[in-house]
């Protein structure tokens, strides 16, 4: 009989018995009573069938939960029915219940208990993001989140769990779940050396849904090693030595990432945003690297409840400091000196950490002699945390930071960024946990103008302050199974530009809510398909009560060809965001990611300027629609013998971008929203990677090859152009060797074509200056770049004294080892004595590191 014939039969006879009716021959009869049969190479449906009609018991079953290959042979005499439903249904996933009477074969019920906990770091106590933990018998596992937390359900049972973590000894256990939920617990040990694994820490193919699909961890611990200028750790430089990462100019904090401009990249510090993550324009950013505990970047695929930006998240976490010891750390470069304090506020139930760093000399103005100016910074990191029961943890974070640029002509420019981020954990149960979060963001920078001017020096304001509300719930349905869901709502206070003394040449201020509500489902397919996919809903709305244009600017908004608006405006948005992955076979696999996103808020700045801190931040408004992107990529990543390849190739197209008309003035300009351009932008590019382990040395090799073209009416007579991070070829390798266990040398090459520039195609001469004639926008480049870094670092604590009260290490190093000049940016040359129209200015040459860090 054809499967659904026979399904429709059990169905019919099911009906028929629980309805009084069945075959006139059936006996009442009950579970315990004693029968006796002969089964002989029967299978388990015709064992049941024969079952029914031997012995007259009203019995049912569907015969596609049966149909097992399994052939039954043994005698039964006087024994219980129940005894032989057993045998016959052991190890099928079936059971049987008694109702009305009669006998119904079902799908067993499986009983799952969950196990939650934290992992942490065996000695500081502090929470390890991104460890796997894997159960191998099943093939699944799952990654604990940004707080540390990991949930599994799995099927009553004994289980031997995995759990590993970048630069930690992984650790198996053995885990007994019968009954209850429970709580565990899991500490891991540090590795003393771990040259395997210093750059990236990619999408693990064991860990069915990792915490780094679809982003990559970037392991601050183990990179800090690498050489950069002046020897000061930078997070922001780790990056840019990444694949698809670029800065416009040697040692600036700008990050373009495929395609994307410097201002589409969320940039978060415990969760609350950075405008502006550059100390000394760029030379270093704002992350101390004694405060931080891990990076995680989403350059590719962006999980729904990150939102606001069109190309990239950068989510940094503070270290929550040792809650069983305390200590003092700190250290210094040729940039900056710093120390660090944490401990325990209460043994292993809280801690806290203090850490604070000073520039130490002036080098823009002995490397660069831009100016005859003095530049110091200065940044401050405060957090603590403590826990209320096995439930409930409260955590506090602050940021101070301030740059400082002063002449002895009255040039005057400081800026810098605070926040403040009040975070709670709670668990609801072993499968649910949540995350509540109040932020506070305040970006500022003052610059003096017209400091010569006979009537007095005037002071240029910019700034953004953000008030944040959000939450974030995971829940952990299965191992292979995680659905996140949650909330935020953002008040932006904007200060696009304000003068002191002339209040009708500043930008009116602005005010906007900005909403966001999301949920997306993490899930594996058995042991091929992994899929995130979810949807975002975001909103602004502009809140602004003074007009865009001035009452004075009217009649400049009519000659235009525009009306005076209001700033009210309301923009909602849907943000689709999916990525598959598939398992080729254990060591390969292909991703298809797809992201839509939207920006609201908007950067309006010189793109020529080499190195500025003045940004000016502005809402969407009735004249200006929020930024559009939509972005397809496929990554096809291997291993084998050793190596690791990985191919992807990505297409982004960018809507409603905005740019400002060519000599556009920002400064003590009211109307700058009537000199910005709407417009698109297609980029498009494919990225190689190489790396392989020989022993103690480790290579990775990145290469990339992308465009960037924009295009905006009015702007480059509505014609197509390259964007000023069209850089069509980079190459970076990175070589690291363990000399001993305590000595490492490593070396970072990179090689870029020249980024495009718009440079003069002749001058006529006014009262005495040269005014330069351009032609077509970035037409020109910049000659090549390209440099060398080495470097050494020293453990001084000798391998058997690393119990010792005092450890410490040094760093030697050479910045740009064979002293090339590359051009970071060009001005005109006013000397009516020579014939050429523009000098270059150059970053410095060979530039010695050092570091020494300690802690005790």
């Amino acid at each position: 009989m054809p499967a659904i014939g026979k399904t429709c039969l059990f169905i019919i006879l099911t009906f028929l018995f629980l309805t009084g009716s069945g075959p006139a021959h059936a006996q009442n009869i009950v579970p315990s009573q004693q029968l006796s049969i002969n089964f002989s190479n029967s299978s388990i449906e015709g064992a049941l069938s024969q079952l029914s009609t031997e012995q007259g018991i009203l019995l049912s079953f569907d015969p596609s939960l049966v149909s097992l290959k399994r052939k039954i042979n043994r005698n039964f005499s006087k024994t219980p029915l129940t005894e032989i439903l057993d045998f016959l249904l052991s190890g099928t996933g079936l059971s049987y219940k008694y109702i009305n009477k009669e006998i119904i074969i079902v799908p067993q019920e499986i009983k799952r208990v969950s196990l939650s906990g934290h992992v942490h770091d065996a000695k500081t106590g502090e929470d390890l993001i991104g460890a796997g933990i894997y159960i191998p018998i099943l093939k699944q596992g799952i990654s604990s989140n940004n707080y540390g937390f990991y949930s599994l359900t799995l099927p009553a049972g004994s289980y031997e769990l995995w759990i590993s973590h970048v630069g930690y000894v992984s650790k198996k256990i053995t885990i007994d779940l019968q009954f209850s939920a429970q709580s565990q617990e899991i500490e891991l040990e540090k590795q003393q050396i771990n040259l395997h694994e210093i750059v990236v820490n990619s999408q693990n193919s064991t860990d069915s849904t990792a915490q780094s699909f679809p982003g990559q961890a970037l392991e601050w611990e183990l990179i800090k090693k690498q050489p950069y200028y002046k020897g000061e750790p930078d997070v922001i430089k780790a990056l840019q030595m990444q694949n698809g990462i670029l800065g416009m100019t040697e040692e600036s904090s700008n990050m373009f990432i495929r395609g994307g401009n410097k201002d589409q990249n969320l940039i978060l510090f415990d969760e609350a945003t950075v405008y502006n993550p550059g100390h000394l324009f760029g030379l270093t950013s704002i992350f101390n690297p004694d405060a931080l505990k891990n990076i995680q970047i989403y350059t590719d695929g962006i999980p729904p409840n990150f939102g606001g930006r069109l190309s990239s998240v950068i989510d940094a976490r503070m270290a929550d400091g040792d809650d069983k010891t305390f200590h003092v750390k700190g250290g210094a470069s040729l940039l900056a000196a710093r120390l660090a304090l944490e401990g325990p506020i209460v043994k292993e139930k809280g801690s806290f950490l203090i850490t604070g760093r000073k520039s130490l000399l002036n080098f823009l103005n002995k490397n660069f002699n831009l100016f005859n100016l003095g530049a110091s910074y200065y940044d401050l990191n405060f957090k603590v945390n403590y826990k209320f029961g096995a439930s409930d943890r409260v955590y506090y974070s602050a940021y101070f930071g301030n740059d400082r640029l002063k002449s002895n002509n009255g040039y005057f420019n400081s800026w810098g960024n605070q926040t403040s981020t009040l975070r709670w954990n709670h668990i609801f149960n072993a499968r649910l946990f949540s995350n509540l979060s109040a932020i506070y963001s305040n970006y500022k920078n003052r610059l003096n103008i017209n400091a010569d001017a006979s009537e007095g020096m005037d002071q240029w304001i910019t700034g953004i302050r953000d008030f944040t509300l959000k939450g974030d719930f995971i829940y952990y349905q299965k191992p292979h199974s995680q659905i996140q869901f949650g909330f935020n709502g953002t008040n932006h206070i904007f200060t696009p530009g304000e003068s002191n003394t002339t209040s009708s040449s500043s930008i009116p201020k602005a005010n906007a809510w900005e909403y966001g509500l999301y949920a997306s489902h993490k899930l594996s397919l058995g042991q091929h398909f992994r899929l995130l996919y979810g949807l975002r809903a975001s909103m602004l709305q502009n809140i602004s009560k003074v007009r865009l244009y001035t009452p004075d600017d009217d009649i400049l908004a009519a000659e235009l060809g525009q009306d005076p608006k209001e700033g009210y405006q309301s923009y909602l948005r849907l943000e689709p965001r999916m990525t598959i992955q598939y398992a080729l076979e254990p060591q390969a696999y292909l991703q298809f990611t797809y992201n839509r996103n939207y920006q609201y808020l908007q950067l309006v700045q010189n793109d020529e300027l080499a190195f500025s801190s003045l940004e000016t931040w502005i809402p969407s408004s009735p004249n200006i629609k929020p930024q559009q992107s939509d972005l397809f990529s496929l990554e096809y990543r291997r291993k084998v013998l050793g190596w690791t390849f990985s191919l992807s190739a990505y297409y982004k197209k960018m809507l409603d971008q905005l740019q400002l008309i060519d000599h556009a003035q920002v400064i003590l300009n009211p109307v700058i929203e009537d000199q910005l351009r709407s417009g698109r932008s297609d980029a498009y590019g494919i990225e190689f990677m190489a790396s392989k382990d020989i022993g103690r040395l480790r290579g990775t090799l990145f290469y990339t090859w992308s465009r960037a073209f924009r295009k905006f009416n009015q702007i480059n007579n509505s014609l197509q152009y390259r964007a000023n991070y069209d850089i069509p070829h980079v190459l970076k390798l990175s070589l690291n060797y363990q000399i001993t266990n305590r000595l490492l040398f490593s070396s970072f090459f990179t090689y870029t074509t020249g980024r495009p520039v718009t440079l003069p195609v002749g001058y006529f001469l006014q009262q005495g200056l040269k005014v330069p004639i351009y032609k077509d926008r970035n037409s020109s480049r910049m000659p090549d770049y390209n440099r060398l870094d080495l470097s050494v670092s020293w453990d001084l604590s000798p391998a058997t004294n690393r119990k010792r009260p005092w450890m410490s290490s040094l760093s030697l190093g050479v910045y740009n080892v064979y002293g090339k000049k590359n051009s970071l940016f060009y001005r005109v040359n006013q000397n009516p004595a020579t014939d050429y129209l523009v000098e270059e200015q150059a970053f410095p040459g060979i530039t010695p590191a050092i570091t020494y860090n300690f802690k005790f």
